[in-house]
């Protein structure tokens, strides 16, 4: 704070702008961060007052230019109510001072300001969000966390008649995703060639680990953000949970059978039909026949029992523990929370809607979460895309949410050897991968229109986990509204599957080899506790770690920003109790 006495001595004021925290993906890539830049202001203010006709006049030639402004841009300047006009930017001042000559330099302001920079590719725009001109979050990651990215103070240079004194400005703090961009870069392009081939409108796929919730790539080729903001019909991926509420009530038993003749009128007195692909009459059928057949039929006896059992209140209670209809929580602003509707609100055939996908409306999260259930042991998961944070020098790592235990360990094994068969022989053969036992559900949506639901218009999903007997990751693929002749969802995603789990795990296979976006970059450690390092060293996959003295880090190699070269990636650092040798 500054007293009387001093006032009289102050001859300016520099802000120094706190920077926003960065953004990194799992490997400690840059995905948005800040950068210092001077901006050169035109008084005109100050120009108009005070300058002659002749002497405005060289000024703006000047600059005109120097700068590469229009001249005719600079003349209408003198017209308007504008008081400052900005010239340039520059990243470094001495670049900028350099265009400017005694004439012109008296009529210009220097102000420091910050820029956002951006690696957007292969669809994590979406994710990351971005700032408006005002530099206000307006979604993603930006949003969410912009209270722990946002500058904390500004500092400030003073000058004074006798020298000067620098506050420095405290920074916002860094966020740490899950997401590898490698992998999303695969992901991303499988999808956009599946999207093309298919002549669909669109598409997007969730690739997350099993036991955590962290989304490790989230692509997608709209212009929005189609898996967060927009909902669509489940249709038969939604099964496997219908049949998980009827085992775990009792409404249903493993050794309950169904016959399917390859249609059913589930309301008597009521002309609605529910039908089975093609016609195909499956005959008698366990649960198990059931999903892997993904029979609409045997389903619609199954909600029938649930509805005998348990009674429409109860069911809609169920389903809303499952997820539907209420957002999932994840870390993203703006999440639907999808369309339940409540019972009372129910039609006499909206039971059976529900239980093959229709009816009901999802984000494409709240479907991933619902169905990763069974690789997650039973577990309802919170979706995340944010592993840490960065605090002071310190980084806070978040741990994974488990929102509750949604089906029982002995529901959980009774239904995964059958999503297993679904893929070995049912009607997700097409997801199949050579070496790796997979597992999931099938869905092929038609699309609701105006006029009721179409018969040329699908959805086409599948949704799996793998490895199968212990998995690590989930993975759901939307294709919408394919248009070259296939549109199941075993035809059309469970293809797109495969082949992303294929190449994610026999990478060294070279069609399959995943070529990293960037070099992997060395963090900056300096001022860090030796746990720190430890737990940066782990959440950026660096193997060895090789550790003089104690107190703080003070020196490190690779240096900070330095690219590693090949795998595995090895650290030195050195601590001391002071701040700096």
């Amino acid at each position: 704070m500054l007293s009387n006495a001093d006032i009289p001595t102050v001859v300016k004021v520099n802000r120094l702008p706190a920077l926003r925290g960065s953004i990194y993906d799992a490997k400690g890539r840059l995905l948005a961060s800040d950068s210092l830049i001077y901006e050169a202001w035109l008084d005109l203010g100050y120009l108009k007052e005070t300058a002659s006709e002749r002497e405005i006049s060289e000024v703006l030639s000047s600059l005109s230019e120097n700068f590469d402004i229009p001249p005719e841009k600079l003349s209408s300047l003198l017209d308007s109510s504008e008081r400052f006009f900005l010239v340039e930017k520059s990243p470094t001042l001495k670049e900028l001072s350099r265009k400017f000559n005694q004439r012109t330099r008296k009529f210009i302001s220097i102000e420091i300001s910050t820029e956002r920079h951006y690696f957007g590719e292969f669809g994590l725009d979406k994710i990351i969000g971005k700032l408006d001109s005002g530099k206000s979050p307006i979604n993603g990651i930006e949003k969410k966390y912009d209270h722990v990215l946002k500058g904390k103070k500004d500092g400030y240079i003073l000058r004074t008649f006798y020298g000067s004194e620098k506050f420095s400005p405290v920074n916002g703090n860094d966020v740490f995703l899950s997401i590898d961009i490698d992998v999303q870069k695969l992901v991303y392009q499988e999808l956009k060639e599946a999207v093309r081939k298919n002549k669909a409108d669109g598409g997007l796929v969730i690739l997350m680990e099993a036991k955590t919730g962290r989304i490790i790539a989230y692509a997608q080729t709209y212009q929005w953000d189609r898996g967060l903001l927009g909902i669509f019909e489940p249709g038969s991926t939604v099964k496997p949970i219908i049949y998980g509420l009827a085992l775990s009530t009792e409404s249903i038993t493993e050794e309950s059978t169904f016959l399917c003749e390859g249609k059913i009128q589930p309301v008597e007195g009521l002309d609605i039909i529910i039908r089975d692909t093609e016609g195909e009459k499956h005959g008698i059928e366990t649960f198990k026949d059931a999903i892997r057949n993904s029979c609409n039929v045997a389903t619609v006896q199954v909600a029938q029992r649930l509805l005998d059992n348990l009674g429409k209140y109860e069911i809609y209670n169920k389903l809303l523990e499952a997820g539907f209809g209420r957002p999932t929580g994840i870390d993203l602003p703006g999440e639907t929370k999808g369309i339940l509707p409540k019972p009372n609100k129910w039609s006499l055939i909206s039971p059976y809607q529900f239980a093959i996908g229709q009816g009901i409306a999802v984000n494409a999260f709240q479907l991933i979460r619902a169905l990763n259930v069974y690789p997650s042991g039973g577990y309802l998961l919170v979706p995340s895309f944010v592993k840490a944070l960065g605090e002071e020098h310190e980084i806070v790592k978040i741990e994974p949410k488990i929102e509750k235990s949604l089906f029982p360990p002995y529901i959980v094994e009774m239904i995964r050897p059958v999503l297993e068969s679904v893929v070995a022989s049912g009607t997700g053969i097409r997801a199949q991968v050579e070496g790796i036992k997979v597992a999931g559900k099938t869905g092929t949506a038609q699309r609701a229109t105006s006029e009721g639901y179409s018969s040329t218009e699908f959805n086409s999903l599948f949704w799996g986990y793998f490895p199968a007997d212990d998995p690590k990751y989930s993975l759901l693929v939307l294709i919408e509204n394919p248009k070259a002749g296939e549109y199941y969802g075993g035809t059309v995603a469970g293809p797109v599957f495969s082949s992303i789990v294929k190449k994610l795990y026999f990478p060294d296979n070279e069609k399959n080899k995943i070529v990293p976006i960037y070099p992997w970059k060395m963090p900056n450690l300096l001022g860090y506790t030796l746990h720190d390092v430890m737990e940066i060293s782990r959440l950026f996959g660096i193997s060895k770690v090789e550790v003089h003295g104690t107190g703080k880090v003070v020196s490190q190699i690779p240096a900070p920003g330095e690219k590693f070269i090949d795998p595995p990636y090895k650290m030195e650092v050195w601590l001391s109790v002071r701040e700096s040798e």
